[in-house]
């Protein structure tokens, strides 16, 4: 993987950069790497005129050693533009699942379905990815889509919607499929899906177990230099004045969080070295969406913890070695350093019968998809939201 940009770039070198463009200068996009050759570039809303633009560089991986270099749909760089002639803001370097984890309740069998059979992205169709639904094939195994996605906002003075770009890819995994899909918002935001679907494992057919999706998030807020905190809701149920605080809780050094539902845990990003127009520094929060139902605790020491937050490091890229080998010594995190945020998602698989039946010996049917994932939410990326109205 090439390196990036050494990560002490200091503050001034940057703003004084971006400082140097003449008042109607339009920055140009940024070039995607050799080794993430593939570009889409979407601008919202669709039709025009454009008021937000995603800069996205993709590639495939579809290797041998899942371990150094996870195969599957990988993102980054990426690049998000607040409004025409705006500077360019790199959101992420590096983004991908980096392993998925399957464990049976009775104890076996224990799969890692990357690091331990480096499967690899399977073929996609126009059946897959139909134009009807804004659906496009980007190669033989990647779909883009681009569609509404729902209110926007919704007051007294009238009704948005909003629209988003997708790029998926699905992983063969021998009896299984996992949907691999990752979600541009017009707004900002990012977000991270698995969905989980095919055959039961033919052995243990009616056997409950989880599928845990491990991402590796190598998130640059505006430089690969951003500061990291905890950012919580904590409120005390017996106290009647009803009053609660969000505190921010810096974090210094590698380590692994819980994530907490009735506090609201958020990992915040945030890039030290600018302000928007209100005096705020950009951020990003991770806020995990457990669609599947919440987040399950293994033997394995690397699912003690839905959050591990590790410098980043080029070489550090099996998620089953984040507790054992990436946050030992406890490597600092902050301030100013270049992180990875690693993720965890849990899908519990408790067998029905709509998975399939078993009929004169032989078993019909497909597990419906599942979904677990993850939200980058943007906070002070842009002045106000331009989806509303002037931000004067």
């Amino acid at each position: 993987m090439i390196r990036k940009l050494v990560a002490g770039l200091i503050a001034g070198v940057y703003v004084s950069a971006l400082a140097a463009l003449p008042a109607n200068a339009q920055p140009a996009p940024p070039a995607c790497p050799v080794w993430s050759p593939n570009l889409v570039t979407q601008s919202f809303p669709v039709g025009g005129p454009t008021v937000t633009t995603w800069h996205v560089c993709w590639h495939e991986v579809a290797g041998n050693d899942s371990l150094a270099n996870p195969n599957g749909l990988v993102i980054g760089p990426v690049d998000f533009q607040t409004s025409p002639g705006a500077p360019w803001r790199r959101v992420i370097y590096d983004m991908r699942i980096s392993d998925f984890f399957v464990p049976y309740h009775q104890g076996f069998p224990r799969f890692y379905d990357l690091s331990g059979f480096n499967f690899k992205l399977t073929t996609v169709t126009a059946a897959d990815c139909p134009a009807a639904v804004g659906g496009t094939l980007l190669s033989t195994t990647v779909c883009k889509e681009v569609h509404d996605r729902g209110l926007l906002w919704k007051d007294y003075s009238g009704v948005k919607r909003g629209q988003e770009l997708v790029l998926w890819g699905c992983l063969y995994a021998g009896n299984y499929r996992y949907v691999e899909r990752f979600v541009f918002r017009d707004d900002g935001a990012i977000i991270g899906m698995e969905g989980a679907t095919g055959q039961n494992y033919p052995p243990y057919p009616h056997e409950p177990h989880t599928h845990d999706a491990l991402w590796r998030i190598d998130i640059d807020n505006g430089t690969p230099v951003n500061d990291t905190a905890l950012l919580q809701h904590i409120e005390d149920q017996t106290n009647p004045a009803g009053t609660a605080t969000d505190p921010m809780t810096m974090i210094m050094k590698a380590q692994g969080l819980a994530w907490n539902a009735q506090t609201h845990d958020m990992i915040s990003v945030t890039d030290p070295f600018t302000t928007n127009k209100q005096g705020h520094h950009p951020s990003y929060h991770f806020i995990p969406l457990v669609d599947g139902g919440g987040m399950t605790r293994h033997y394995e020491d690397f699912s003690h913890f839905d959050f591990w937050i590790t410098p980043y490091n080029p070489n550090q890229m099996a998620a089953r070695y984040v507790a054992s080998q990436y946050v030992p010594n406890a490597p600092p995190v902050g301030p100013h350093r270049d992180v990875v945020v690693w993720l965890k998602g849990s899908l519990h698989h408790h067998p029905r019968d709509e998975d399939g039946i078993t009929i004169n010996g032989s078993w019909k049917g497909t597990a419906l998809v599942m979904y677990t994932g993850f939200m980058m939410m943007p906070d002070a990326v842009f002045d106000c939201s331009p989806f509303y109205g002037p931000c004067s």
